[in-house]
């Protein structure tokens, strides 16, 4: 490796660290919150498709008449 490149290749590094260094913490913070929404999305998507399940069964129930509907409360 020449000297050059050896300067290149030492100057990216310290680049690269002080990079991390300066933008690190808040990468990790915004990597975290976004795996945070990502993951109540899903959360919130699961919880739809069984109460939609749910509420489709309850209708089959009553249009067979197996069982009263129920009042929805106030």
């Amino acid at each position: 490796m020449t000297a050059d490149q050896l300067d290149t290749a030492i100057n990216a590094y310290v680049w690269v660290d002080a990079q991390a260094a300066l933008y690190g913490p808040g990468l990790a913070v915004a990597a975290g919150l976004w795996g945070i929404c990502r993951t109540a999305r899903a959360l919130r998507r699961a919880a739809d498709r069984v109460r939609l399940y749910l509420d489709l069964q309850h209708i089959e129930d009553h249009a067979n008449q197996t069982t009263p509907i129920r009042e929805e409360k106030p």
